[in-house]
């Protein structure tokens, strides 16, 4: 009996032992996840705190700018670039080679915690912007040229202790690659420090300031310290602009690789600006500037473009908006033609651009677009631009507009065979040819020099445009170029546009105009600014030149939009091969010139 309570008393103190050993277990454990628990929090809240948020870069740039341009990702445009097709070129000059994304887990590392080197740091937290304050006219030597006065806003995300020497850094070696020897200075303007890199003879320069985590960098004192008012909240920015809004949802600019914006109350002084010098007039005549101005803008609204990749290339998106009673009529009378032509002429496949127009009737088409836009506009604004619009044929030999497209039809196409020249031609199929030959000797001051079983051959009293009536199409242009293009299409095949050359995608058989350009010289120039910024030299070997001639024809359609014109082009580099060339160092693509 005894023995029996020995074993209970023991078993009940095995059992009050086990339960103290749980008990100091659970204790133990308790603590340890709370305090996991703690950790894990501690650590999702600073990483909550550190992670960077993206912020509306517009509201960075003043309320009254001309334009401006945004990138939400600049490693994106990065990635972008050096997955096209043209990026090979730069490897090749190089010697460096595209390798697989193994490292993207590390970039989103730094990007997320601000853990890393600086400059890393920077690059993968970064949102850019640029905004063009003001267009000035610079006199140099005997001719007028735009000088934009503008800034590049970088948002790091990092605060200033960490960016303020790397970023003084970059900036001097920039100011150093473009001027030579240029003169610093360290400046303090309303409680702000400026430095300022300023060229000899003060004619250039480049200016900077750090407000908080924002680096604000200008070519003048005046547009850095405006855009620093519109950041310090003592000035207007564009953040509201309801049609900023509307175009970015439009285009697509969370998703793009960059958007960029004119606002509406601009857009007539770019083109005031834009039109003297495509006519080949130097800017600086304010009563027929004045006169642009005030008629674009019953015509003209506001600007869009948004780019993303595409393929092994480039989509750039373009929106023209335009003033309601303008955009009515012009869908009232731009009738497209939908099907392909059935016989197109001879295109030789070495030409720099060739835009093939496709209306049912072009005469209604043009006489459409003079009287849609002089309908909104004044007489004085009306009389100029139907010369400004007549201007553009006469580049042809084309004095009466109006008569020659009316003896034409679909398909109507314009040539150039250079782009370094204006000279083109244009080709179109003859309504009548009879018509066009009493036109062409009786009212545009054309003689028939030849005949043969093939052509009818025209000449100006000048002896400076030639006209050619064969296999039922008229061909018009210089003379030069006239005859360069029979001399070039005789050895080559009946063959459409859209097959007989390489783009990255057929585009809509329903747009009103479809061009094809040569984009060698625009990716030459993007490969040899690129290569020649980084101290190489950009050497064009045979072999070089070879594989840039094998890249993708650019092309672009327009067509008449919901709000205005809408264009889209494809192409190797997009956009950005004629952006990066401007913002390179002078003396940089002095180099390159001087390697090739």
């Amino acid at each position: 009996m005894n023995s029996r309570k020995r074993i209970s008393w023991k078993l009940s103190r095995l059992r009050i032992l086990r339960g103290a050993v749980s008990m100091r277990l659970m204790t133990r454990t308790r603590r340890f996840l709370i305090t996991a628990i703690l950790l894990v929090a501690i650590l999702g809240s600073w990483l909550a705190w550190v992670r960077p948020r993206s912020v509306d870069m517009a509201a960075y740039a003043p309320a009254d700018s001309l334009l401006y341009l945004e990138s939400n990702n600049p490693a994106g445009v990065v990635a972008a670039l050096t997955s096209t097709d043209a990026w090979r070129l730069v490897e090749g000059l190089t010697g460096t080679h595209r390798t697989a994304d193994t490292n993207n887990w590390s970039r989103k590392f730094v990007r997320w915690t601000g853990i890393g080197p600086i400059k890393s740091v920077i690059f993968t937290r970064a949102q850019v912007a640029v905004v063009v304050t003001d267009l000035g006219v610079a006199q140099e030597a005997e001719s007028l040229t735009i000088k934009p006065e503008g800034a590049l806003l970088i948002e790091t995300h990092t605060s200033s202790r960490r960016i303020k020497d790397p970023i003084e850094q970059a900036l001097k070696k920039f100011a150093e690659a473009t001027y030579d020897q240029p003169v610093f200075r360290r400046t303090t303007v309303d409680g702000s420090e400026f430095l300022e890199w300023v060229a000899r003879g003060n004619s250039r320069q480049v200016v900077a300031t750090i407000a908080g985590t924002l680096v604000i960098v200008g070519n003048t004192e005046r547009a850095v310290q405006k855009t620093l008012d519109v950041t310090l909240r003592r000035q207007p920015s564009l953040k509201d602009d309801p049609d900023l809004l509307r175009l970015r949802l439009e285009l697509k600019a969370d998703r793009a690789l960059a958007f960029g914006y004119v606002p509406e109350k601009k857009s007539a002084r770019l083109l005031s600006l834009a039109v003297p010098m495509i006519l080949g007039r130097a800017p600086g005549n304010t009563e027929f500037e004045r006169l642009i101005d005030s008629g674009s803008a019953k015509i003209v609204g506001s600007l869009g473009w948004s780019c993303r990749p595409f393929m092994s290339g480039i989509e750039d998106r373009y929106r023209i908006n335009l003033q309601p009673a303008v955009l009515v009529k012009l869908k009232e009378i731009f009738s497209c033609q939908q099907s392909e032509p059935t016989s197109p002429p001879v295109l030789p496949n070495d030409y720099s651009s060739v835009t093939y127009y496709r209306f049912q009737n072009p005469a209604t088409a043009w006489q459409g677009l003079k009287t849609g836009v002089s309908s909104q506009v004044d007489t004085l604004s009306a009389i100029l631009f139907s010369s400004i619009l007549k201007s553009a044929l006469l580049t042809y030999g084309i004095n009466e507009p109006d008569k020659f497209l009316s003896l034409v039809e679909d398909p109507v196409y314009t040539a150039r065979f250079e782009s370094e020249t204006p000279s083109s031609i244009l080709v179109g199929k003859l309504r009548d040819k009879k018509a066009m030959k009493e036109l062409l000797t009786t009212e545009m001051g054309f003689r028939l020099i030849d005949t043969t079983t093939e052509a009818e051959v025209f000449q100006n009293s000048e002896n400076e445009f030639a006209a050619r009536l064969v296999n039922g199409f008229v061909v018009i242009g210089s003379q030069a170029e006239v005859d360069r293009y029979f001399e070039k299409a005789t050895s080559f095949d009946q063959e459409s546009l859209s097959t007989s050359q390489t783009v990255l995608t057929s585009l809509s058989s329903s747009a009103c105009i479809l061009t094809y350009s040569d984009d060698k010289d625009r990716v030459r120039a993007f490969v040899s600014a690129l290569v020649t910024a980084d101290g190489s030299t950009a050497l064009w070997t045979d072999q070089r030149e070879q594989r840039l001639g094998l890249l993708p024809y650019s092309a672009t359609e327009t067509t008449i939009a919901e709000h205005g014109i809408e264009r889209i082009t494809r192409s190797a580099l997009g956009q950005f091969s004629t952006l990066l060339p401007l913002v390179l160092p002078e003396r940089t693509r002095t180099k390159e010139s001087s390697g090739r």
